[in-house]
């Protein structure tokens, strides 16, 4: 793991304006900059950076983060790549426990070893006329195979040998450990590869990891041999022909996923510059993940025959689990004769773009899919229809909105409701009533803060003090005054007592959120007190999304750091009153009140209040707004 206090170091040193600004260049607009968002297609400018959180927003995709998520997005990297990559570009070295520093160490020295075999495949290539003759007829051009490093294992044992001379003996280059290059069978070892056309399958950083490896004989099994799983190579994982594809995919804003190598490389080729593929199994959640860390947009256009379209299904339900609300997948259903190249060659690239225009959507091939070979015009067929719905329904975890909708299309076909739909597939939300009042039987919501009667809703205030209660919702102020702490994290410090002594033990989620920032900033000897540090840190919280979405709406308020600590003190004021305005009420409603109670009471309630009325006259007087 990387050390904590290294990251931290790290963002302190980034500047995230400089970043994005190789990548997108930035305008100055007030204390923030804006450029049109890297992740989305927009004319008009809505992505802004502040150089004083050190934060990204697009407030038209919703992507928000700091650095090293923006790094993570624009180039598809995992967190500890974004990371090396960022310290790499100032001169700083990860940390290593000597355990992972040799791995790295060893890992590097297979990478060594590929990028030399694909070199030597490269060359082989340039000299071996039957594969060239190959290429050409399949209309791959010289350029196209430049692009994607194809080359050519000579047809004998050992080949490699005259690369790696005694280094051939290694383990390294086996498949246990090592890199899978050569096979060891008892007292024999030989090449794994040989007499093939080679594909290079690299990662997001560049670097050879494995090998595809298509037979020249057209009776030769397997057609296709691809590296074993090995220390640097997990094809569950890995995606042919990302690396090639990545900067298009950020330019056209979308993927397009095919079945293999050569639609990949005919694709490109094409114009489809975008496109890559899952290797030599079914596309995977995984899979679909890394590629939604990218772009918004995942088209899967695989061989219109029936494994095709077999592969299509699979691809389903590879994304359900890790598609979000503001992501969209799609579905080309090609012609049964087709695959995307033999499609291009005959109708040209015009037909291909023409079939991703007319592609279905992820609700539109659901029930096209689910819906196959099922008669939904008999109760039987409808059932077998919701049955095996089901199961790829409760799979939808990270898009809600999206699984509401395509509950309603579902219900729509079954002849049910979505309630019932919903009801059958497990996924129901059960609501409970807030627990009565014994005192005055209204009921009280302590997530929303809200009170309800009876039958129509009033205005009553009631409770031990410990929580106002009241028809309109005090979470706003709460939210206002974590929204304040996140953009001044200096103010967590200042009003700490009070922070501790107001929502400690409180039940109300905005004091809970609150609670978890303040003890982030003032948890160490040396108090948090970047915006970015304490976001970072947050990461892992379930609260995370709407921290930095607190944090981006700020960028477009900018409130100077002497009016947020008006309002946060402002804040604890209206807390109070809303307490001596429960209590009073609670007071007033009782069989006997007490006379001097609820004066004393009303007389706090008073000067409370006008103590408010006129901070907030001086603040407006001075600023021109009210708070």
């Amino acid at each position: 793991m990387i050390p904590e206090s290294f990251i931290q170091e790290l963002l302190s040193r980034i500047d995230i304006v400089e970043v994005i600004n190789k990548v997108s260049p930035l305008k100055r607009t007030g204390k923030n900059f804006m450029c049109c968002c890297p992740f989305h297609k927009e004319k008009t400018p809505s992505f802004s950076v502040s150089q004083q959180k050190q934060f990204f927003k697009c407030f038209g995709c919703g992507a928000s983060g700091n650095v090293i998520g923006f790094l993570m997005r624009y180039e598809g990297l995992s967190y500890p790549e974004a990371i090396r990559k960022l310290a790499e570009s100032i001169g700083m070295t990860v940390p290593e426990a000597p355990r992972e520093r040799e791995q790295r160490t060893r890992v590097r020295s297979l990478t060594d070893m590929m990028k030399a075999a694909s070199d030597y495949y490269c060359a082989s290539l340039r000299t071996n006329t039957r594969t060239i003759e190959y290429l050409k007829r399949r209309g791959i051009t010289g350029e196209t195979a430049a692009r994607f490093a194809l080359g050519y294992s000579p047809d004998s044992w050992q080949p490699l040998k005259d690369v790696f001379g005694e280094q051939y003996a290694s383990k390294d280059l086996e498949e246990e450990g090592g890199c899978g290059l050569v096979i060891h069978n008892g007292d024999k070892r030989y090449d794994r590869f040989r007499g093939r056309l080679m594909f290079p399958i690299r990662n997001p950083r560049g670097q050879v990891i494995a090998f595809g490896a298509r037979t020249l004989n057209g009776d030769e099994h397997p057609k296709y041999l691809n590296s074993p799983e090995t220390a640097l190579y997990h094809k569950s994982r890995e995606i042919y022909g990302l690396y090639e594809a990545s900067a298009s995919i950020r330019e056209k804003h979308r993927a397009i996923v095919c079945e293999g190598y050569m639609d990949v490389i005919q694709l490109s080729q094409a114009g489809f510059t975008e496109a890559c593929a899952a290797l030599g199994t079914a596309v995977t959640a995984e899979h679909v993940q890394k590629l939604l860390r990218s772009v918004d947009t995942v088209y899967f256009s695989f061989d219109g025959d029936s494994a095709g379209q077999h592969a299509l299904r699979r691809a389903l339900e590879a994304a359900l689990p890790v598609v979000e609300d503001d992501q969209e997948i799609r579905f080309v259903v090609l012609p049964p004769e087709h695959d995307p190249d033999s499609l291009i060659k005959e109708r040209g690239a015009q037909a291909f773009e023409d079939e991703l225009k007319k592609s279905l959507t992820l609700t539109q091939y659901f029930v096209r899919s689910v819906s196959e070979g099922k008669d939904l015009g008999t109760a039987e067929g409808r059932s077998q229809f919701v049955a095996e719905s089901k199961p790829l329904i409760v799979s939808m975890r990270s898009a809600p909105i999206l699984r509401k909708q395509l509950v309603g299309e579902l219900a729509m076909h079954a002849r049910m409701s979505p309630d019932e739909v919903e009801r059958l597939c497990g996924i129901a939300t059960v609501r409970k009533l807030p627990a009565a009042n014994p005192a005055t039987g209204m009921r009280f919501d302590a997530r929303r803060n809200r009170s309800y009667g009876g039958g129509a809703l009033r205005k009553p205030f009631f409770g031990t003090g410990a929580e106002p209660v009241s028809l309109a919702p005090t979470g706003d102020i709460r939210e206002r005054l974590l929204q304040n702490i996140l953009n001044y994290p200096a103010l967590a410090v200042e009003f700490s007592s009070r922070i501790e002594e107001e929502f400690v033990g409180s039940e109300v989620e905005a004091a809970r959120e609150i609670l978890e920032v303040w003890r982030t900033v003032t948890g160490e000897e040396e108090p948090l007190l970047q915006s970015q540090l304490i976001l970072e840190r947050l990461q892992s919280s379930r609260h995370y999304a709407h921290y930095c979405d607190l944090v981006a709406r700020e960028m477009v308020l900018q409130t100077p750091e002497n009016a947020a600590r008006v309002e946060v003190e402002l804040t604890f004021d209206r807390l109070e009153l809303q307490r001596i305005e429960a209590n009073l009420m609670q007071a007033t409603l009782e069989a006997k009140p007490d006379i001097r109670r609820v004066m004393g009471l009303d007389a706090k309630r008073k000067v409370l209040k006008a103590r408010i009325d006129e901070v907030q006259k001086q603040f407006a007087l001075h600023h021109g707004a009210d708070i």
